[in-house]
């Protein structure tokens, strides 16, 4: 019996590492996207077009210029994958050289716990098993921790100026939430799936599916 329980026990656990493996390369995002182009017919980003970050003065001194100065490095892949290239600098740089500004909005706010779950006890050990009770017969039972994993909302907008008249002329916006951390993927996936369709995307509300290398 002792031997037949172990050989299940390595059966799930070579089949849990298995499908585990499986999964690792990949991580599916699903994100909700809300885009409104309003480009003018004869004035929208062509491929090899420059443009500039532009910063709110939140964005330029402290921890949040250090984090805006990740994002926008990412930003700068995402804009690239659609045939548009960064400006070293705007300042001195004619519009007409420099035709579009691009603004960075992102917040990050981590939950105790998932909104479709009940508010978890406080970490600890609990108790699990099964007490069968007749024929005097007890299952075995013992304590585990109880931990449940915190939840992630992340957001980021995303507008486009067209420096030569100062009008906006393009609004994003996606939301990703899950079980994971901020990283650097994640932010990718996010500002993937805002850019999904550039320049010319549905407009109003959609739902957009990134997979992103773990």
């Amino acid at each position: 019996m002792g031997g037949w329980r172990s050989s299940v026990r390595s059966a799930l656990a070579a089949g849990l590492a298995l499908a585990l493996g499986g999964c690792a390369s990949t991580l599916r995002l699903e994100h909700t996207v809300n885009s409104q182009p309003a480009w003018h017919a004869d004035a929208r980003p062509a491929p090899g077009d420059r443009y500039v970050f532009e910063r709110l003065p939140s964005q330029r001194s402290g921890d949040t210029a250090r984090e805006q100065d990740q994002l926008e490095a990412i930003a700068t892949e995402v804009l690239a994958s659609h045939g548009l290239q960064r400006a070293e600098a705007a300042s001195g740089v004619a519009a007409s050289a420099v035709p579009w500004g691009v603004q960075l909005v992102a917040r990050s706010v981590k939950y105790p716990y998932a909104p479709w779950d009940a508010p978890a006890p406080r970490p600890g050990w609990v108790p699990y098993g099964q007490v069968m009770v007749g024929r005097g017969v007890v299952s075995s039972i013992g304590l585990q921790w109880h931990l449940r994993p915190p939840y992630y909302v992340r957001e980021v907008a995303l507008t486009v100026r067209d420096r030569r008249s100062g009008e906006v002329v393009y609004e994003t916006r996606a939301t990703q939430d899950g079980p994971w951390a901020d990283t650097p993927t994640l932010w990718r996936a996010l500002l993937s799936a805002a850019l999904d369709g550039f320049p010319q995307p549905p407009s109003g509300p959609r739902r957009v599916v990134i997979e992103q290398p773990r």
